[in-house]
C-alpha cells in the first residue's frame, strides 16, 4: 500500500497563479486555511489516540495506525492532492464502524455533516451508479442528484464510510477509484466536487476468517510468552502488543484482496489497510460492562 509523496513536478512555486486570483478569493481562502490550521492545532492538544481509546474497546493496533496516518496527512507527509483512504478489515461487530464514527467526531464539530455513511450493499447493480453520483441529463432522477455527491458538496472534507465495500458493483468501484485518485468527483450534472481533504474509510469482511484465526494464534503465542516471563519472575507488560506480520499481510491477505477486487490500481490507492482482531476475554468483559452501563442509564 503506497504512502503518497509530493513529487517535484507537483509542487507549485509560491507566486504561481497569485496574479489571477481575485483579492476577495484570496481573503476567503486565507481565512479557510487559517481556520483549518487552528482546528488542527486544537486537535494536537488532544491526541486522537487518547480520544479513540476512550470510546473503542481494544483494537489498539487499529487505533494507532489510523491516528498515525491522519497525523502524517495533517503534517503534509502525504500528497496533498489525494484524500486519505483506509480499508478496515475484520469480522462484524468488532469496532470498524464505531472507529470511523469516532474519527468523524474528532475531526468535525457537526457530526451530522461531517460523517457520511454509505451502505454499499445498496449499490450492487450496474444501474445503481446513478443513485451514487446522480443520473445524467435526460434520465429519471437527474435533478435530484446522487446520494454521495449531495452530501460531499455540503461537506467536502467529511469522513466518508463506505460500509461493506466488497458488495459494491465494479462500476461503483471505478467511480470510487476516480475519487481516490483525483481527489474530486463529477456528478450526473457535470459539476465537480473537490474533496481531497476528505477521509475515506472502507470496511469489508473479506478475509475476516483468516484475520480472526491469525489473531487468535498471535494472542495464544503472546499469552505463552507472558506465562514464561511470570515463571521466570520477569516483568510482564500489560497486553504486549500483538502485531500482524508483513509476511502474513503479503502472502495471505493481499492475494485474497486481489482476487476479490481484481484491480491493483484500486488497492494501490489505499493509504493504510487496518486490521481488526477478535476481542480477548478481558475486552469482552469490558464490552459487556459498557453495554450494561449504557442500558442502566436508559432505565
Amino acid at each position: 500500500m503506497g504512502e503518497g509523496g509530493v513529487h517535484p513536478g507537483q509542487v507549485a512555486s509560491p507566486s504561481q497563479g497569485l496574479n489571477h486570483t481575485p483579492i476577495h478569493s484570496q481573503t476567503h481562502l486565507g481565512f479557510k486555511e487559517l481556520q483549518a490550521r487552528r482546528e488542527a492545532e486544537e486537535r494536537r492538544k488532544f491526541p486522537l489516540e487518547r480520544r479513540l481509546k476512550e470510546h473503542i474497546i481494544g483494537q489498539e493496533g487499529a487505533i494507532n495506525t489510523v491516528a498515525s496516518a491522519i497525523r502524517r496527512k495533517e503534517n503534509g507527509w502525504y500528497d496533498e492532492e489525494h484524500p486519505l483512504v483506509f480499508l478496515f478489515l475484520g469480522s462484524s461487530g468488532i469496532g470498524k464502524t464505531e472507529l470511523a464514527k469516532q474519527v468523524a467526531r474528532y475531526m468535525h464539530k457537526d457530526i451530522k455533516k461531517g460523517f457520511i455513511r454509505m451502505d454499499m450493499s445498496e449499490f450492487q447493480e450496474k444501474h445503481e451508479v446513478a443513485k451514487f453520483i446522480g443520473s445524467p441529463p435526460g434520465y429519471v432522477g437527474h435533478e435530484e442528484g446522487g446520494q454521495l455527491t449531495k452530501l460531499l458538496r455540503a461537506c467536502p472534507n467529511a469522513v466518508v464510510l463506505f460500509d461493506e465495500v466488497d458488495k459494491a458493483h465494479p462500476d461503483v468501484l471505478t467511480i470510487m477509484l476516480q475519487l481516490f485518485d483525483e481527489g474530486r468527483l463529477t456528478d450526473g450534472k457535470g459539476k465537480t466536487i473537490e474533496c481531497k481533504d476528505a477521509i475515506f474509510i472502507m470496511t469489508s469482511n473479506v478475509a475476516s476468517e483468516e484475520i480472526a484465526q491469525h489473531g487468535l494464534q498471535l494472542r495464544q503465542e503472546a499469552e505463552e510468552v507472558s506465562r514464561r516471563k511470570l515463571a521466570d519472575k520477569l516483568d510482564v507488560q500489560k497486553g504486549d502488543d500483538i502485531k500482524i506480520s508483513r509476511q502474513f499481510k503479503e502472502s495471505v491477505i493481499r492475494p485474497i484482496l486481489k482476487a476479490h477486487f481484481r484491480r491493483d490500481e484500486f488497492l494501490g490507492r489505499i493509504n493504510e489497510i487496518v486490521y481488526f482482531l477478535p476481542f480477548c476475554h478481558s475486552e469482552l468483559l469490558q464490552l459487556v460492562s459498557k453495554e450494561l452501563s449504557f442500558w442502566a442509564k436508559k432505565v
